[in-house]
């Protein structure tokens, strides 16, 4: 048990011991104030949630400095230029100097409506709810590090934050035909990767990565193990965005085709190791000028506007959806966690086989009823001699 005593000074010190036994105290201008402080710290170590004062002293500048020095380390390269962009522009001005105990569940939801509402550059343009969303996320995962390292009691975070609704974006699916048309307007050097892309549902950056012993020319697929990155212009392989990521990748015959004349004409056989698309120069591809000085001026000229190359990954995901692929197997070879994202972005394309289904189910049933059904006889009347 702690207690208070009074000083010489005339002020009061409440004590107690922590978890660890060391003897802890606080100095308090009013006894009522130190006997009320000493009880929350009691309670606290009862329910398991007491936490050092001294150790929420620290500033959240202080404490994210601290926590990016370890994801340095340990997040991808283009995650970690993101989140450091985030929290120097967003996070920082607001918070840095904020000592982690001072921090406030209603200040935070304040602080959220406030980025929702903030204006920016001379049109004075709004955050989106998704950039809003970023934001609170790099601020959501400190504040939970400085809790889960005894730092603050509990988590000043609302359950809810008042973020808006994000607006979804219109998913763009190709047609084989446009893909065709796509890969025969761009640069000779990427008509395969048009097709690779269309057909097996790569994100650009795994794209940039894949290698000649990456395809399997007996199984007709390709293996994902490595993602390529540019980030502040430099050029770096890491693991793929997630561990559902590392995939193999069923292929159709008309895109190894067109790898395969790819392979003959512009790279060889000769280093198993090597990239399979590179820049005009032989080069590691660099995503960003490949997209400016490639991808959107052929999708001009093939007159697809508004098409991105993420939108050949949705194409991948339309084509397989039609052949028959259900959401366990389409997360598996685009390489997703679970089925959510599948569900939100391609739901609706699976209507056509949820129609089937209930075409087929509706057979069985009928078939079941003149065929397959024994009519229970009728129960006894109670009471009838």
């Amino acid at each position: 048990m702690g207690y208070t005593q009074k000083l010489p000074n005339g002020k009061f010190r409440a004590r107690w011991r922590d978890p660890d036994g060391l003897l802890k105290s606080r100095t308090f201008e009013r006894e009522r104030d130190a006997e009320r402080h000493l009880r929350s710290q009691e309670v606290a170590l009862d329910r398991g949630l007491y936490a050092d004062d001294s150790l929420g002293k620290v500033t959240f500048a202080e404490w994210a400095e601290h926590c990016f020095a370890l994801a340095e380390k340990t997040l991808a390269r283009k995650t970690y230029d993101r989140d450091t962009r985030l929290l120097s522009r967003h996070v920082l001005p607001r918070w840095g100097q904020t000592q982690l105990a001072r921090i406030s569940k209603p200040a935070v939801e304040r602080w959220v409506a406030d980025l929702a509402a903030f204006e920016y550059g001379e049109r004075g343009t709004t955050l989106a709810p998704a950039t809003v969303e970023k934001i609170y996320g790099v601020f959501r995962k400190l504040v939970q590090a400085a809790y889960e390292d005894g730092r603050i009691p509990k988590l000043p975070l609302p359950k809810r934050p008042p973020i808006g609704r994000k607006k979804r974006k219109a998913v763009r699916f190709l047609t084989e035909r446009e893909v065709a048309h796509l890969a025969l307007t761009i640069d000779p050097r990427y008509e395969a990767l048009i097709f690779v892309a269309a057909y097996g549902g790569f994100r650009i950056g795994e794209l940039a990565a894949l290698r000649l012993d990456d395809v399997d020319w007996a199984l007709c697929t390709i293996r994902v193990d490595e993602a390529a990155t540019d980030v502040g212009g430099y050029l770096e392989f890491e693991d793929p965005k997630t561990e559902r990521a590392f995939r193999t990748v069923p292929m159709a015959d008309l895109a190894l085709e067109r790898l395969r004349e790819h392979i003959d004409l512009r790279i060889g056989w000769g280093d198993p190791r090597a990239l399979l698309f590179v820049g005009p120069g032989g080069a590691q591809l660099r995503i960003g000028n490949w997209r400016k000085r490639h991808f959107y001026p052929a999708v001009l000229r093939a007159g697809l506007t508004r098409l991105t190359p993420h939108d050949l990954r949705h194409t991948a995901a339309s084509f397989f959806i039609a052949e028959g692929a259900n959401p366990w197997m389409l997360a598996e070879i685009l390489g997703h966690s679970d089925t959510r994202m599948i569900d939100r972005v391609y739901g609706h394309l699976f209507d056509k086989d949820r129609h089937a289904l209930r075409e087929r189910m509706s057979r069985r049933a009928a078939a079941s009823e003149t065929d397959n059904v024994r009519r229970l006889p009728t129960s006894p009347k109670v009471g009838v001699q």
